[in-house]
Order: C-alpha cells, then sequence, then structure tokens
C-alpha cells in the first residue's frame, strides 16, 4: 500500500512556536468553502505570502465596495478573487516555523555552485544578488505592514576550525576576488590570528563576514496573516486543520479533504517537503528530509553579546552548523546531519517530526554553546527547546517554482533545500504575478527578479530523474545540496567537543551504523524545559 505523504499530527514544538499565535487553528467560517477563485495549499511562510501577493495584486478589481466600520472599515471590490488558505495542521507549523530564522549565502555556497568557476563570477554574484533581494524584501514587507518579529539586518560569520578546510577555501575565494568577481566585494576574510578574538569560537581557523538577516519567522506569518484578514475579510479564507487528501488531474483543479470537496479556478502548491502527496511526478523530485535543532538561553548574563548570526563548518565528513543568536541573548541552534547520515531512514524521504532523533543524537545540544563559543564556559546555559523539522531537497540544490507542467492551473512554490527564509520572499512576490496574471515562470522572472535555474519546466522536472542520488554531505546550505562524492559521509566524528560531551554521545567508530529511535519516553516525544 502507498504511503500517504501528509504533516503528522502533533509535532514537537520548536522554540519558535512557544509564543501560538491565536491565529494558530483557525477557520474562519465553521463550514469548508465550496469553492474558490484561488486555494493556496500550505500555511507557512511560501504560502502566506503568496496569498499576499496575490490578494494585494488584485484588490483594485471588480466593482468597488465599502465595508461599515464595524468590520474595521475595510475596503474591497465586489467580485475581486477571493483567496482559501488551507492547512493540514496549524498555521505556519512546517518548515517555516521549525527553522533557524536565518537569511544568508555562504561563501562555500557561491564557491560551490555547479559550473561557477569559469563565468567571471556570475552564477555566483547572481545567486548573492538574490539572497540580497530577498533580505530587502522581507525589510519592505515587515516595514509595510509594521510587522513585530525582531527583523534585523546584520552580518554573519562563516567560521572553519579545520586548518586545511580553511585554507584550501581561503585559496579559491583569493583566486575570484584577484579576478574581480563582483560577489566578493560584500565578502571579507578573517585570518586564524584574529578568528577566535572576533567570531568568539574556539579553534576558529579563519572565517568569512558575509551579509545576513534574522527574523523570527513565525512572528512574520502570524502578524502578516492577521494584517490580511484585517483588510481582506471577505476575500481570504483561511482554514486550518484541514488536510488536501487529494488533487484532482483534471481541468477544474478539485480538492478532496475530509471536510468536504473545494473546486478552485487555480491552486498554488506551497507545500514543499510534501508537494508528491498531491502530485505523484514530484516524488524524488523534491524529497522530504528530516533535520533537527536546538535553543539554548544562558542563566548568566554572556559578554560579549552575540551580535552575529553563524555557520559553523567542522570539516569535511564532520558537518555545518547554523546560529541565530536572538536579541534576549538566547540562541537558536541547527545542524548536525553528520551524526545521523548514515542511518538513512531517519533522514530521507522521513516527514515524522513529531518524533527527535534518538537520544544519542539529541544530546549533541546539552553542551554545545559552553564547549564551543568563548565567554559562555560558565553560563549555566540550559538547553530548554529541541526539535525536529522536515526540509524539501531537490537533488540540483534549487527550488520549484512557477506553473507545473501540463497543468495549467495549478503552480509551485516548494524545494527550499533547507534554504527558504533565503530563497522564498522574492519568488512568492512572482508567484502573486503568475497566478494574478495567469503567467508562467519564462513571463515573469526577469522582470520579478527570480533565478532561471528555479523554473519548473518539464525539461527541468527530467533532468532531475537522472541527477545525483540525494546525500547529507558535509554540508547544510540554503540553496544547495552538495552531491559531490567526497562528500559522502563515511563515519561519525565529533568536531571538537569536550571528553563529556564526547562519553555522552557515545559517537560510533567509522562504518558503525547509528542505532534505530531511542525508545526513552523524553526523546521519543520531545521535550523542553
Amino acid at each position: 500500500m502507498t504511503r500517504q505523504i501528509l504533516p503528522v499530527p502533533n509535532p514537537v514544538t520548536s522554540y519558535w512556536l512557544s509564543e501560538e499565535s491565536p491565529l494558530a487553528d483557525l477557520r474562519s467560517t465553521s463550514h469548508l468553502p465550496q469553492e474558490c477563485d484561488v486555494a493556496v495549499i500550505g500555511a507557512g511562510m511560501a504560502g502566506v505570502l503568496s496569498a499576499y501577493h496575490i490578494l494585494k495584486s488584485t484588490e483594485n478589481s471588480g466593482d468597488h465596495r465599502s465595508l461599515d466600520a464595524e468590520e474595521g472599515g475595510a475596503t474591497e471590490y465586489k467580485d475581486s478573487p477571493t483567496v482559501l488558505l488551507v492547512d493540514a495542521r496549524q498555521l505556519c507549523s512546517g518548515a517555516t516555523g521549525r527553522n533557524g530564522g536565518h537569511v544568508k549565502v555562504q561563501v562555500n555556497t557561491l564557491l560551490n555552485l555547479p559550473d561557477s568557476d569559469d563565468d567571471g563570477g556570475s552564477k555566483r554574484t547572481a545567486f548573492q544578488d538574490y539572497v540580497g533581494r530577498v533580505m530587502l524584501e522581507l525589510k519592505r514587507i515587515v516595514e509595510d505592514e509594521d510587522l513585530d518579529c525582531e527583523f534585523e539586518l546584520r552580518r554573519s560569520f562563516d567560521v572553519f576550525t579545520d586548518v586545511a578546510q580553511a585554507s584550501k577555501i581561503y585559496t579559491k575565494y583569493n583566486t575570484a576576488r584577484k579576478a574581480g568577481e563582483p560577489w566578493t566585494t560584500k565578502v571579507s576574510w578573517i585570518s586564524a590570528a584574529r578568528a577566535a578574538q572576533l567570531t568568539s569560537i574556539t579553534h576558529a581557523a579563519g572565517a568569512f563576514s558575509v551579509p545576513a538577516a534574522s527574523f523570527w519567522p513565525y512572528k512574520f506569518v502570524t502578524g502578516l496573516l492577521a494584517r490580511m484578514l484585517a483588510r481582506w475579510p471577505r476575500r481570504l479564507n483561511v482554514q486550518m486543520q484541514t488536510p488536501i487528501l487529494s488533487l484532482s488531474s483534471s481541468s477544474i483543479p478539485l480538492l478532496t479533504t475530509d471536510r468536504g470537496r473545494i473546486i478552485a479556478a487555480k491552486v498554488v502548491l506551497a507545500t514543499n517537503a510534501y508537494t508528491a502527496g498531491l502530485l505523484p511526478r514530484f516524488k524524488d523530485k523534491i524529497v522530504p528530509v528530516r533535520g533537527m535543532a536546538s535553543h539554548h538561553r544562558p542563566e548568566k548574563r554572556v559578554h560579549p553579546h552575540l551580535s552575529n548570526t553563524y555557520n559553523i563548518n567542522f570539516g569535511p565528513g564532520k558537518g555545518v552548523d547554523y546560529l541565530n543568536p536572538r536579541p534576549d541573548g538566547g540562541v537558536v541552534v541547527g545542524g548536525g546531519s553528520w551524526l545521523f547520515a548514515q542511518d538513512v531512514a531517519s533522514w530521507r524521504d522521513n516527514f515524522d517530526d513529531a518524533h527527535l532523533f534518538p537520544e544519542r543524537t539529541m544530546a549533541y545540544w546539552s553542551e554545545y554553546m559552553q564547549e564551543r563559543f568563548l565567554g559562555w564556559e560558565d553560563s549555566r546555559n540550559v538547553n530548554d527547546y529541541v526539535w525536529t523539522g522536515i526540509m524539501g531537497r531537490t537533488s540540483d540544490g534549487q527550488p520549484l517554482v512557477g506553473r507545473v507542467p501540463g497543468k495549467g492551473s495549478v503552480w509551485v512554490l516548494a524545494g527550499f533545500n533547507g534554504g527558504g527564509m533565503a530563497l522564498i520572499a522574492v519568488a512568492a512576490r512572482a508567484m502573486g504575478s503568475m497566478v494574478s496574471e495567469n503567467k508562467g515562470f519564462e513571463q515573469v522572472w526577469e522582470g520579478q527578479g527570480l533565478l532561471r535555474e528555479f523554473e519548473c519546466s518539464e525539461e527541468r522536472l527530467e533532468r532531475l530523474k537522472t541527477l545525483p542520488e540525494l546525500v547529507l554531505g558535509d554540508v547544510q546550505r540554503p540553496g544547495f545540496v552538495d552531491t559531490r562524492e567526497d562528500a559522502w559521509v563515511s563515519h561519525v566524528e565529533m568536531p571538537e567537543v569536550g571528553e563529556a560531551a564526547k562519553k555522552r554521545l557515545k559517537v560510533l567508530v567509522a562504518g558503525d551504523i547509528l542505532e534505530k529511535m531511542a525508545t526513552d519516553s523524553a526523546f521519543a516525544k520531545g521535550y523542553h524545559a
């Protein structure tokens, strides 16, 4: 029997979801609408932003109509398109509510973009510029809509603790810099002599300083949706806790739920890792991949306050972690994929975010900050939240954006490879244009500032069949999946941790297979202190 691809119920609570929104379980109407002009499936960043731009781009269509003061004094237009926003679980409970709240592109990502060594830096610069546009688009929306989500334009450190890796990447960067590749003007190198002092990371062998932004994604999405409901109360219908069980293959999309059926003139799939559940042709094109993250709260004030975000590269085969220091002194940390990479069933094609990885794996976070950051040794840091989340990976490392081939009324915005916060905002704006104007990717991509590589074309879907098997490599980076042969994790090692942590984690020697899911109740279901 074919396994149904749907979000699982009762996911582990992440730090971002700890302040639940009143809209979490919203159903605008007790009954499910039988029809709508546009159905947006998925209520994370991609879905809510797509709905926002669709509504905004069509708000002056139809006949003018003013709503009375009792309804907030909003202005709408009769016969303007209606939008149904639907999700299988609570609002923003998927990847957007489980990530790092981190917007950046690593230097390692740029240097390893396919076919980027001989084009004068054009691909690297284009990708860097795209992520820069995402930052500015997020900033614009936050300011225009007055969203309280801790948005901040910052700098970020790409830190390397392995001397050989640091030397290798610096050499490649310096070659690009001397060749005049434009992207290098926004990046600076910090040598080993100053790396630990500037980054506060012990054993830092070198680092890049790069542009970044950070925010509270859940508060961004829930705050924006509140604005949308106030502005378009009759055009927007929100239905949470309503899984879409099937999407018909007919010319007029028919959505089936356990609450009834919906006829939609147009459909937007903002379903990321779950897209193949509604369109089987996306199976193995967008692969569910499970990851883990944590939140750390120092009970004693730490000096200096960490004002930059981070990616920490521990060396080939040892992984990359990401860190987002919060304004209150806490830190969100994710990564550690090398700990479970050999247990393929635990992460590949796995969409169970209701359970954690085995205790031996999750214990990685228990002394994380104390063992890596200068000044945190006596912080009495508390690891108060640990959680899992599901990413949608594509084998070429790029998202799928645009009209679905052969589906004139269906568009997709999915497959963000763990880097959705650095990719979605501009793509969702373009999605609003495509859907409202009934256009395809090729008609809007340049004007909307997209990258050509994002297109969901027939050619690309066919090409994804022949690309290398998806693996968890020695990197976790926005918009890029490492499929190089030397990225295979053949053994598990501990990067720069103390003996106490090594004993707690009981790390296996090379060639051993990680144990199956632990049965310990505290870790089987998740915890927060």
